[in-house]
């Protein structure tokens, strides 16, 4: 059940149900990329039943950080047995290197993971393209697409037949409440790479808006803030800002780099608020 919670931390929801329905948006589009997440889920939550409090690992937090790398590998990789002793072992290094920050109350969020994957992108031979799956989308009404697949990108599926199941995994595990959020990050993030005239394929896929439907998930429905609060929506500015630039300069793929920064920055923002 961790296992399934693991997967359902990727929406933000300990719940086995949502883990459920995040393998089968992932199945839906790229089995590859789903028995990669398997593989560095398992080692995440291997090592994680033996360094992390019950509690903790119980919410599958031990394993989400080695499910992303196990997306992300397979994403810019060869499938070989490099490919899956790099997930597996990583997966476990990421669930130790989560657990060491939160001994000493450090929100490292999905940073283990990538700098594990930056890691492997700078050191090992990578794809030239990345193999993101069938990726079926709507060139035509990008925006549209672009923040449908922006949700089915928390798993880092950028595919229609994928976004419903991730929808569907935030409405069992957060309501309404979950999907409106997921879809104003999205759609905000979606709408900024089109009037930045970002490239029509990246659009629809959804590489615009997963970022800012993540931290919108985040701090609106995990941290609680309301409709006026103002920390949902310095994150999600934030994380677009950064995807947009992120996108134009293309040094590296963004990952979830833009979500970290952005809740970093809120973060620092409400502590500096409290000491003030």
């Amino acid at each position: 059940m961790a296992l399934l919670r693991g997967f359902g931390q990727l929406l933000f929801m300990p719940h086995a149900g949502v883990g459920v329905l995040a393998l089968l948006g992932m199945m839906i589009n790229s089995p590859l990329m789903m028995l990669a997440a398997l593989t560095g889920g398992l080692g995440a939550t291997l090592v994680g039943s033996r360094v992390m409090p019950a509690q903790a690992f119980n919410q599958g937090l031990a394993g989400f950080n080695g499910v992303l790398l196990g997306l992300a590998v397979a994403l810019f990789m060869q499938p070989t047995e490099l490919l899956w002793l790099l997930v597996f072992v990583g997966g476990g290094l990421t669930a130790w290197c989560f657990n060491w920050g939160m001994q000493r109350n450090l929100q490292l969020l999905t940073a283990p993971y990538i700098c594990l994957m930056l890691l492997i992108l700078w050191l090992l031979p990578t794809l030239p393209q990345p193999d993101g799956g069938l990726q079926w989308h709507w060139l035509e009404a990008q925006v549209l697409s672009g923040t449908l697949t922006g949700v089915g990108q928390m798993g880092f599926q950028g595919s229609l037949l994928s976004a419903p199941f991730m929808l569907a995994g935030l409405l069992l595990g957060g309501g309404w409440r979950a999907v409106g959020w997921a879809l104003t990050g999205s759609l905000s993030g979606a709408l900024a790479g089109y009037l930045a005239g970002t490239d029509q394929q990246v659009l629809a896929i959804g590489l615009g808006g997963y970022n800012s439907a993540l931290i919108a998930i985040a701090l609106a429905i995990v941290s609680g803030h309301r409709l006026r609060s103002w920390q949902p929506w310095l994150g999600i500015s934030t994380a677009i800002v950064l995807t947009q630039v992120g996108l134009q300069l293309a040094l590296f793929p963004l990952l979830t780099i833009p979500f970290v920064l952005a809740m970093w920055l809120v973060i620092g923002v409400e502590r500096f608020r409290v000491r003030a």
